[in-house]
């Protein structure tokens, strides 16, 4: 008799201590679960709170610098600063482009690029002028980083004006000058010359000197 009562009792300080065991197991499954869900609520906590400053002129309602979230877009501060006024030009911005602190975004007058032309080919030229971090990084409408892929050497005497716009800096506009000079004034005596030509000064001509001949 007195073994059986031993025998029971062992069992039941078993069973006891195999219960406590598995209370403190899941004990700490929860705290550990609750310490895994706290860290990963701290750390989005913490990619919100980051931020940005960055510095919007031009054609929005209310230019300014702006404090945003890291990682926002273009379009984000344009809204935050109240939106496009009337005439905004956005061809030459990225939209979409994200940002980094301190970056500038300019919005321009649809007219602006009209009064220049003569200087620059280009919507996405005129943009980069002001480095502007919101200009599109493509020239799309003409070859702004060499002359064309056969690397030919361009007669500005007798090429056609898509020839032409192989050149750096050349696009449809100068080429179709270029063409027209050649018309009204006879042949080019000297590469030189294409300096007569407007909205062709040094610096273009620096671009293009080694890639044309007569």
């Amino acid at each position: 008799m007195r073994k059986i009562v031993i025998f029971i009792s062992t069992l039941l300080i078993g069973l006891f201590i195999i219960l406590i065991t598995n209370s403190n197991n899941n004990i700490d499954a929860k705290d550990n679960k609750k310490d895994s869900i706290k860290l990963v609520k701290e750390t989005k906590k913490d990619e919100k709170i980051e931020k940005i400053k960055v510095d919007i002129k031009g054609l929005v309602n209310n230019p300014g610098v702006y404090e945003i979230d890291k990682n926002s877009r273009v379009i984000d501060v344009i809204n935050i600063s109240g939106g496009l006024v009337e005439g905004a030009d956005t061809d030459s911005i990225n939209l979409s482009k994200i940002l980094k602190d301190e970056d500038v975004i300019i919005v321009y007058n649809i007219n602006d690029y009209d009064k220049m032309k003569e200087e620059f080919n280009t919507k996405i030229e005129y943009c980069k002028k002001d480095n502007n971090d919101s200009c599109v990084t493509e020239v799309a409408s003409n070859n702004d980083t060499g002359i064309n892929d056969n690397n030919t050497i361009i007669n500005i005497n007798n090429a056609s004006i898509n020839e032409l716009t192989t050149l750096p800096g050349i696009g449809d506009e100068k080429a179709k000058k270029i063409v027209e000079y050649r018309e009204t004034n006879g042949l080019f005596n000297s590469i030189d010359d294409i300096k007569n030509i407007s909205g062709i000064g040094d610096s273009i001509f620096d671009k293009i000197k080694e890639f044309i001949t007569i």
